[in-house]
């Protein structure tokens, strides 16, 4: 698993890892403003593809989350689409936010993020054709309810095993009780040998 942010550019929040933890405190963690705004979904799939593409295993697979429509980058969504089904790559694409107006970030100010209102659009052909070209399927959440339980299908579809090897390190304690028990005997013989011979 691992985390591909993207507004204007990609860039790799998480390579990939089995560290759940350390995904999980990642997204919670992503922010508006961290990169340029925009939407660059061609250069998102390209970088999750380039990062997927060796990974072990059989199942790969993308999910693109996005709540707009692809307005950056130099990548062809749908080129970037076919380039990761070529590397046996499934997409699963979920467009995230309500239909109408929604605040959006359009820059900083003096106290932080700026928002505006803007029309919220999301380019459901686009995202209904990378899906699949690359075998995956398109979802569309309204709310967090409707996102986690896409998530919850995808999980379902996605199904498998994981081999993960796990190294432990052993450091030997015994020193201390042997370097103590010597000292006791030790101590025992010196007073033995003070003491004289038992009679």
């Amino acid at each position: 698993m691992g985390i591909v942010a993207f507004a204007a550019e990609a860039l790799t929040q998480v390579p990939l890892t089995t560290d759940y933890p350390v995904v999980s405190s990642a997204v919670d963690n992503l922010a508006p403003g961290q990169l340029e705004d925009g939407t660059a979904i061609g250069t998102a799939l390209a970088t999750a593809a380039n990062r997927l593409r060796t990974a072990p295993g059989r199942s790969k697979v993308i999910i693109l989350l996005t709540d707009g429509e692809n307005n950056r980058g130099a990548i062809d969504p749908r080129t970037a689409g076919k380039a990761a089904a070529a590397f046996g790559i499934k997409i699963y694409t979920v467009g995230v936010g309500t239909e109408g107006m929604a605040p959006v970030p359009v820059g900083r100010g003096l106290f932080g993020l700026r928002y505006e209102n803007r029309p919220v659009r999301i380019d459901e052909p686009l995202l209904t054709d990378i899906a699949n070209v690359s075998g995956g399927r398109y979802f569309r959440a309204r709310d967090a309810a409707a996102l986690q339980r896409i998530y919850q299908q995808i999980d379902q579809l996605e199904r498998e095993p994981v081999q993960t090897k796990s190294y432990v390190r052993f450091t030997e304690l015994f020193r201390w009780p042997l370097a103590l028990a010597l000292f006791a005997l030790t101590m025992e013989l010196i007073l033995a040998a003070w003491r004289g011979p038992l009679p």
